[in-house]
Order: C-alpha cells, then sequence, then structure tokens
C-alpha cells in the first residue's frame, strides 16, 4: 500500500530581483564618503553623477567641499586642448569642441565652470553678445545678447543667482541666471542696471565666500555685492568694503595678472605681482614683476597682512582668476605654492613672497617682453561645472 507523500512546509518564494535598484534612496553619510574616495578621478567622479538625480543632487550640495580638494585643470586656446596636472585627475588630455580664438570672441573671465566671451556681430557691430561655454569640453550652452552693444564690456562673471557684465568703473548689468523661463528670447530679457561705488575702480573679479558674493578692483578695492537687494535699494547693491595693509597700486600689476582674490578655506587671500621700481627709462607698463607677494585678510580689524606660508594650501592664478586647493600633494601639486600661467609661457610655481634674483634669466614669465604681450589667448585653469 502506497504511503501518501509527506507533507512538506511551504517553501518561501523568493521574489526575483529588480534590474535596477533605487539607488536615490541609499543614505547621504556614506554615499558621501563614497564620493570622497572617488577623488581625484574626473571619470570616476562623472560616472557617480550619473547614476541618478540624488546622487548627482548630492555631488553639487558637496561641491564647495569637494572643490578645494582637486587641483583645477588647465586649458590651452591655442591648440585646443584640456589637461590635468597629473594622470590620477584626468588620464590623457582631451580635445575642446570649441576654438575659443574663433571669429574675434574675447575671455571675459571663467567662471562657476564655465567661460564668458565677448563677441560683437554684423558689418556694423551693431549686436554684442555673451557666450556661455561649459568650461570642462567646450560645449556651447547659451547665447545672450547684451543690453547696448556699443559699451565697451571688460569683465563678466556668474554668482549663483545673477549673471554680472561690466563695462565701466561706475555701472554694471545683471541678469537673473539661470533664466527661469526655459526658452528665453533677446527680447525678454530683463536687465538691470546698478551703480558701483563712486571710489571703485574697474572691477576684476568676482569670488563667492562665506555665503557672500565679493568683487575686487584693478586697485585691489574689496567689494560687497548684495543682488537679491530690492530695486529700490539698488543705490545699496554694491558696498565698498574699505581695508588697510597694501601697498600702494603703482607697486603692483594691474592688467595681465592684476590682484587675484582667492577663498583658502576660512581665509580670503590676495596675490599681488609686484613691480620693480619706477625709472626714468621705463613706462608703467614696461616694468616687470619682481615679487609674487600672497597676503591674507584679517576680517575682524579689516586689515591685509603679508604672509609666506599658506598652509597645505597651493594658489592656481591665470590672466582672468584665481584658486586654491589644500592636501593635493597626490596630484602633483605642491603645497604651499603660487602656479601661475602667462601667454606664451607654461606654468611655474613660486613660493608666497618670491623675489626674482638680479639678472634672473630664468624669469620668462614675468619678462618686459612678455608683459607686452595681450593677456589673451593664454592658458587658464578651470573647473568643470559639476563642482558647482
Amino acid at each position: 500500500m502506497m504511503e501518501p507523500p509527506e507533507e512538506r512546509p511551504p517553501s518561501a518564494v523568493v521574489p526575483a530581483m529588480p534590474e535596477f535598484r533605487d539607488w536615490g534612496g541609499l543614505p547621504e553619510l556614506p554615499l558621501s564618503e563614497v564620493l570622497r574616495r572617488l577623488l581625484p578621478c574626473l571619470r570616476s567622479i562623472y560616472a557617480f553623477a550619473a547614476v541618478c538625480r540624488p546622487w548627482r543632487r548630492l555631488l553639487r550640495s558637496s561641491a564647495d567641499l569637494l572643490r578645494p580638494l582637486l587641483p583645477p585643470l588647465i586649458l590651452n586656446p591655442r591648440s585646443s586642448v584640456i589637461a590635468a596636472f597629473y594622470k590620477l585627475v584626468l588620464a590623457q588630455p582631451l580635445a575642446y569642441r570649441t576654438d575659443l580664438r574663433a571669429e574675434g570672441a574675447v575671455l571675459l573671465s571663467a567662471s562657476r565652470g564655465h567661460l564668458l566671451l565677448h563677441r560683437r556681430r554684423g558689418p556694423s557691430e551693431g549686436e554684442a553678445r555673451i557666450i556661455i561655454i561649459d568650461a570642462f569640453t567646450g560645449a556651447e550652452r547659451r547665447e545672450i545678447t547684451l543690453p547696448y552693444p556699443r559699451f565697451s564690456y571688460h569683465y563678466a562673471a556668474l554668482s549663483p543667482t545673477h549673471l554680472l557684465v561690466f563695462h565701466s568703473k561706475h555701472a554694471f548689468f545683471s541678469l537673473p541666471f539661470p533664466d527661469p523661463n526655459p526658452n528665453p528670447s533677446s527680447s525678454s530679457l530683463h536687465w538691470t542696471k546698478h551703480s558701483l561705488p563712486r571710489s571703485a575702480s574697474f572691477v576684476t573679479g568676482i569670488l563667492g565666500f562665506r555665503g557672500r558674493v565679493l568683487g575686487l578692483t584693478d586697485l585691489a578695492q574689496l567689494l560687497e555685492f548684495r543682488l537679491c537687494a530690492s530695486p529700490q535699494g539698488q543705490s545699496q547693491t554694491v558696498q565698498m568694503l574699505p581695508a588697510a595693509g597694501l601697498p600702494d597700486a603703482t607697486t603692483f600689476e594691474r592688467w595681465h595678472f592684476g590682484p587675484r582674490l582667492v577663498a583658502a578655506g576660512d581665509r580670503l587671500l590676495l596675490v599681488l605681482f609686484m613691480l620693480e621700481p619706477k625709472s626714468a627709462s621705463l613706462f608703467q607698463n614696461k616694468r616687470g614683476v619682481t615679487k609674487v607677494a600672497v597676503y591674507g585678510l584679517d576680517i575682524a580689524q579689516m586689515r591685509w597682512e603679508e604672509v609666506e606660508n599658506i598652509g597645505a594650501y597651493s594658489l592656481f592664478v591665470d590672466c582672468k582668476s584665481a584658486a586654491a586647493c589644500i592636501d593635493v600633494r597626490s596630484c602633483g601639486v605642491e603645497e604651499n605654492r603660487v602656479y601661475v600661467v602667462a601667454p606664451g609661457c607654461p606654468w611655474r610655481s613660486f613660493p608666497p613672497g618670491w623675489e626674482a634674483a638680479l639678472g634672473d634669466a630664468d624669469n620668462e614669465l614675468f619678462s618686459r617682453r612678455a608683459m607686452d604681450r595681450q593677456p589673451w589667448p593664454s592658458n587658464i585653469w578651470v573647473y568643470p561645472q559639476l563642482f558647482y
């Protein structure tokens, strides 16, 4: 007689593993640690950002902490190539998608992961535009018509909320950026004109520092921009921040390298390229640079003090901007150095307070002949917009 089969408890049904996990639901703390370990490899960081939108948002929210841990890339506009200091950052140089010298476009600045170029069009130069380009790839993002084509625009920059365009010592224009309208036309652009303090000279730099937007002029004057102010308070949009302790403006270079403002953690630093003393046989624009000076701002006293040691930081200066990194020796960068690029010259590094020896034949970067060249085109330091 056959016995009935032994009854067994039903086995638990194992659900099939989904092909796609909800990666965006992972905790931020371990993700942040993973992100830090990917540095300094740009390819790995971009792969992380491409997984899902929450991961990309996490990267952008951590950008201010991550960016100083990565040295900037070197963009050569003559060869249309972008490269890194060390292969750990970028294994091989990349071809740039845009010819930055085409059609007479002039670089106004490298700002928040973008290049801002100024170009006039038309036989009578009746239209002027700002061209906004991805600083890492060279892909053109947008062209914006400027409000007054005949003005001589000398500088432009991006803040977290606005595009700023400067045309004189006395005034500048601002435009909300990115525009809330996804398909804005030239006729719908709402430029706002702002006044600058009467005592201000030409603005040559804009910098985000501790949630504030600061500016610097060619005379090393410090400004603060409050762009979210109401239209009724436009006269207070920009304020001068008096700070003592700097040498006279006639003693440092103002046009090729100019004063450069840079945030190094919680410190605000200023790089000045000191000129050789005046001589009856030398014009102001013919004097060579003999010293690389770095000043730190005592914010409580609003006083600049020269420093000869910036610790584990390294500074990067070009014809338009400056940046700071910390603890990037693994990327081939020395700490307590100022790295400078200039037209027709490869980069060189200097300790803060470096002074040229008399008859220094190896000082090509700051020679009078080099200073005679136009600042652009020149190698420049750039960061990908992913880090803003």
